[in-house]
């Protein structure tokens, strides 16, 4: 009998600690965050979806409500190599290594700071159409680490996605400015990835006629 109680106890323990327990999904935000949602709105989270301590203070995390399925949604997040075609802010951007679970994508954004635009590599670890988290290798910064999760959403018209991002361009470059501009730059983002979606569907739409 003992040994089942320790058992029950160290279960529970472990479901309060483990992330499963306080797992983030659309139905877990506040309702206030919800409506704001419903309306179209981008909201800035204070955590990211995988959080469950004091949030990071590096980063920026935005959360939008978007027309799409996962899969269409993940079909244009990560497209790299046509970013620079839809996506507001990408120069250019090209694939360098490809496998199923990672990419190695060459960039050129306009990122703010002294010099305006910068080169740099991320690796992007996927976890297909449902995450993808991508870190800094090399390039004109100083770090950039970031995630896109794809989330089911109040129907099953939309998803909630989530974009979390940190931006350090090094010297000269004051993060309450960088961060700024982030707050700034990465609604735009989500709504590129929105306005490829739809004209996507209405280009197959178009086709099967």
């Amino acid at each position: 009998m003992k040994g089942g109680l320790m058992v029950i106890l160290y279960t529970g323990l472990f479901l309060v600690l483990s992330p499963m327990a306080s797992a983030f999904d659309y139905e877990s935000l506040e309702e206030e965050i919800k409506a704001r949602l419903r309306k179209g709105e981008v909201v800035t989270l204070s955590k990211r979806p995988d959080e469950t301590a004091d949030p990071d203070k590096r980063f920026v995390t935005l959360a939008q409500l978007l027309d799409g399925t996962q899969r269409e949604l993940w079909d244009v997040i990560h497209d790299k190599e046509d970013a620079e075609l839809f996506v507001d802010g990408v120069l250019e951007s090209k694939v360098i290594e490809s496998s199923e679970t990672e990419i190695l994508v060459e960039q050129k954004t306009r990122v703010g700071g002294p010099k305006g635009a910068y080169y740099y590599q991320l690796r992007h670890t996927l976890t297909p159409f449902s995450r993808s988290d991508f870190e800094f290798v090399t390039g004109e910064m100083r770090d950039v680490i970031g995630s896109w999760w794809i989330l089911d959403g109040p129907d099953e018209k939309r998803c909630l996605v989530v974009y979390t991002l940190h931006i350090d361009p090094g010297i000269f470059a004051p993060q309450i400015v960088v961060k700024r501009g982030m707050k700034k730059s990465m609604p735009g983002t989500l709504k590129s990835m929105q306005r490829e979606v739809l004209k996507r569907r209405e280009t197959n739409r178009n086709e099967t006629r």
